[in-house]
């Protein structure tokens, strides 16, 4: 039985009148078809409501021989309802951080069409035949050459919005500035998971554990600590939710997709992430028996690194050491903010399909190891590569 709290977080800055905006509709299938009509190669034959993620909706709508997705910004967070307003500005955010990061990373992320900022909607292309990375790895499919992409565009977006001229860098920090966005993940990754609110929900078989967390002095001021870095750090234009459901893929083929969370934050913030969800994966693996394809996960992380790695050298515009010291410092940072990703994901409200939908005991297995690594990632001495951090993300030990 999983424990679920009545939400009761109400973000300060939810534009609550956007709701009650004359020109403003939330598209329904009856109505995104018309919509999109002008996008296609002739009439509408088909709609279909797509999206199964927390924030917006999403439609597929289909002509003759070509199809659209439009994506939808609603004025709450869909997955709670209208009792948690949001703004619909992250729709613009999406398709700025679209333009920029496609500039750094081309072909790498889908193409935007259309932008009303009146409707709130991006019409994108349609990556038909695409399925998420989080979908493949969890049905134990190999993914040959997409972690590598996804280190490139790692890569390619840190150090160029790093490393662009002051001017043009102060601008984008003013257009993608600390957004309410930046607040919903101060709530659910930093600040719930790790004390009683009641946005969490987690089985009741780890009620003890939860309580161990939230009494676990050292974990909370590392975290604080974290949070400050999030707040504080305006380095590069990050994904902002960089895991791999916002992967997807069609054969060798990787594109980034939901950027509505960019901004400006710290240089490890979208590798920790995605490291976080591949060491999850490969947890959930491990809990049922199948070690061959752990195997095959691990080398998926050590792929993203290595590209990650060399992409950030061949950008890199002084001496080698600099760089060096540069990577040694992103993978522990990446390290650490890995570990409040594997912990939020099996006590928070935003849980991983990789664990949940395992059967029990080995679920309760899973869990229990998830939290245990990230907090060891969180406490322990920093990580000095990708080799430390695998084997404290993967092998070591059980809460206490």
């Amino acid at each position: 039985m999983i424990r679920h709290g009545a939400h009761e977080f109400l973000s300060a800055h939810a534009d609550v009148a956007d709701s009650g905006s004359p020109a403003y509709r939330e598209l329904t299938e009856a109505t995104v078809g018309a919509y999109a009509a002008r996008f296609l190669d002739g009439p509408v034959r088909t709609v279909d409501e797509v999206g199964d993620g927390n924030l917006n909706l999403v439609f597929r709508v289909r002509g003759p021989d070509s199809s659209v997705i439009v994506k939808q910004a609603l004025p709450y967070l869909k997955a709670a309802g209208r009792q948690w307003p949001l703004t619909r500005d992250r729709a613009r955010i999406e398709a700025d951080a679209i333009a920029v990061h496609s500039r750094c990373a081309p072909g790498l992320l889908p193409r935007v069409l259309y932008f009303d900022p009146t409707q709130s909607a991006i019409v994108l292309e349609d990556l038909d035949g695409y399925r998420s990375w989080r979908d493949i790895l969890i049905d134990g499919h190999p993914s040959a050459g997409v972690a590598a992409q996804v280190g490139w565009y790692s890569a390619a977006i840190l150090m160029g919005t790093a490393s662009l001229a002051t001017g043009e860098r102060d601008q984008l920090r003013h257009q993608f500035g600390y957004s309410e966005l930046c607040l919903v993940t101060e709530d659910l990754v930093f600040t719930a998971p790790f004390t009683g609110a009641a946005s969490n929900r987690y089985d009741d078989e780890l009620t003890g554990l939860v309580r161990a967390l939230r009494r676990d002095r050292q974990l909370r001021m590392a975290v604080s600590g974290l949070l400050s870095a999030f707040k504080t750090r305006e380095e590069t234009l990050i994904h902002g939710d960089l895991h791999t459901g916002s992967v997807l893929v069609r054969g060798q083929q990787a594109r980034v997709i939901d950027l509505e969370f960019a901004y400006y934050g710290p240089f490890g913030f979208d590798p920790g992430m995605l490291l976080a969800n591949l060491a999850l994966a490969y947890i959930a693996h491990e809990a049922v028996g199948e070690l061959e394809f752990c195997a095959t996960v691990a080398g998926f992380a050590r792929e993203y690194w290595s590209a990650l790695a060399s992409g950030c050298r061949q950008q890199w515009s002084t001496d080698e050491f600099s760089c060096h010291q540069f990577l040694s410092a992103l993978i522990a940072d990446a390290g650490r903010f890995a570990g409040v990703e594997m912990i939020r994901r099996i006590v928070g409200l935003a849980h991983v399909q990789d664990i949940d939908s395992l059967p029990q005991p080995a679920r309760l297995r899973a869990q229990q190891q998830a939290v245990s690594r990230g907090r060891t990632l969180i406490t322990g001495p920093v990580c000095r590569g990708i080799d430390e951090f695998w084997l404290r993300a993967t092998k070591e030990g059980v809460l206490g």
